[in-house]
């Protein structure tokens, strides 16, 4: 279920039975209206309104309150889950990106608190998400932003990967008032239909959810344990907050003169690299290229990946959500990317860094990436280079060297003489498998619950097996069929 907006006429008819509450023009949108026929030929008791999937669903408004940013939280803060922390391409709750509220606020709003097996829809702003949380490891707030509810009479997998089809998505996006923020009421959205076919086919469609968010847990696990082992090799640790003074060497004075370059913070973590037992290399040493992407905005519906700042996150590059440019487009060199190479954000979420691999070679990239083309074009390299520029060691030194105060950004210059860490080869070995295990296994995430998504369209437009999968001919992946699950099994 796809609404175009490119193709949409001036008017449409709409019939009096077509007629409901609403009456803004959005809501009658020709690609909406067949929104209500899509489920017409199935059995109407296969076709029920979300609420009863709901188990006393809530959307709980907090007064206005001081966050905290993750590596600022108050001692004992509090996760603040909100609807920008929800990512709609793995359907889970961002982390990284929660921001902390302070404990007391627990006790004032006990209504807020995330439970165990809990479906989050981003109800406010553009994008409505969904994300499940079968189990809470840590004791959370939901923001006013998220509408939330334990699910029954359901799979709650198959439901989050319903609700983030296209035409579940189609849905809420009808729903969406058109004002200036835009949001979703919570009783039109307690009233979308979701269709609820066989228990069998939601457990086909479900556990392809359900195994990717193993995928992500384990993934999680091999990150912070190579985390682990980084940070064991260094005294130096984010601070909870910057200083206000520092004095700096001679020796360290450089043609930077604004007071950020010389924090206390971002000269312990220099000087911590610079004392590594087994010496260190600046980064321009193991570049032999280096060069910016391109910019192109004439995008089209099945082209070459044109990856932007928006498809990179916590080391990974995400080629699916990426838009599309004509395969046949004229491209400089520069804007092109093989395997191994590294890529650095330059604008906007500085800290964040990639290694090109197999799966996104010959990508297009965006002029807001640094891209490190190496001496060896080695895998591991590349990876090595990603995985410490993505440590807080890494981050605090792209951050010393960030200018401009509107839009922060890094120069290729200072990128390349960075300081990096010589380590051990066994040790580098260990950081760097843990570095890809990961990535491997979010990849893997994303695709089954692609795969999810796919088979919801399916269902609802007829081309989906049922009968084999009835039969039990047509079964769902497993374990088993991911090498870094089974081998994380044994």
């Amino acid at each position: 279920m796809t609404v175009t907006q490119s193709t949409s006429p001036s008017c449409v008819w709409v019939s009096p039975s077509d007629i409901s509450g609403r009456l803004d023009a959005s809501y009658f949108h020709h690609g909406y209206l067949s929104l209500d026929s899509s489920l017409a030929h199935f059995p109407k008791r296969d076709v029920v309104p979300l609420d009863r999937c709901l188990v006393n669903p809530r959307r709980v408004l907090y007064q206005k309150t001081m966050s905290f940013a993750a590596d600022d939280a108050p001692e004992g803060g509090v996760p603040f889950i909100s609807g920008v922390d929800l990512d709609g391409s793995t359907m889970t709750v961002n982390w990284s990106s929660v921001r902390y509220v302070e404990r007391w606020m627990l006790d004032r709003y006990p209504k807020g608190r995330l439970t165990d097996g809990s479906l989050l829809i981003k109800v406010k702003g553009p994008n409505q998400h969904t994300a499940f949380v079968s189990k809470a490891d840590q004791t959370a707030l939901v923001s006013g932003t998220v509408f939330f509810s334990q699910v029954r009479g359901c799979n709650p997998f198959y439901l989050a990967g319903y609700l983030s089809s296209r035409h579940g998505t189609a849905w809420r996006s009808r729903l969406r008032t058109n004002t200036t923020v835009e949001f979703i009421g919570n009783e039109e959205l307690r009233a979308v239909p979701v269709l609820l076919p066989d228990r069998r086919i939601q457990d086909y469609i479900g556990a392809k959810v359900e195994l990717a968010e193993r995928c992500r847990a384990v993934a999680e696990d091999h990150w912070q344990k190579a985390v682990g082992l980084f940070q064991s090799l260094f005294a130096w640790s984010a601070p909870p907050q910057f200083s206000l003074t520092s004095v700096s060497a001679v020796a360290e004075l450089s043609g930077r003169l604004d007071p950020k370059y010389y924090r206390r913070e971002y000269l312990d973590a220099v000087r911590e690299i610079i004392a590594c037992e087994h010496g260190w290399e600046p980064i321009g040493d193991l570049v032999a290229e280096v060069s910016n992407g391109i910019e192109y905005r004439q995008f089209c519906s099945d082209g070459v990946p044109y990856l932007t700042v928006a498809n990179v996150g916590d080391g990974d590059l995400d080629t699916d959500g990426a838009p599309r440019i004509p395969v046949d487009a004229p491209i400089s060199d520069r804007g092109r990317i093989v395997e191994s190479d590294v890529l650095v954000v330059r604008t906007g979420s500085i800290g964040q860094a990639a290694v090109v691999q197999r799966d996104a070679a010959n990508a297009i990239i965006s002029s807001h990436f640094i891209r490190l083309r190496l001496h060896k074009g080695d895998l591991g390299q590349g990876a090595w280079l990603a995985f410490f520029l993505n440590t807080e060691l890494g981050k605090a030194l792209q951050f010393r060297i960030a200018y401009g105060a509107v839009q922060p950004q890094i120069g290729q210059d200072e990128l390349l003489r960075l300081p990096v860490p010589r380590l051990k080869a066994e040790v580098r070995r260990a950081l760097v498998r843990g570095f890809l295990s990961r990535s491997a296994l979010r990849a893997h995430a994303r695709r089954l619950v692609n795969e999810a998504k796919a088979d919801v369209e399916a269902l609802i437009e007829g081309t989906l097996d049922v009968q084999a999968i009835l039969a039990g001919t047509l079964k769902p992946p497993t374990a088993d069929d991911i090498p870094e699950l089974a081998e994380d099994d044994v």
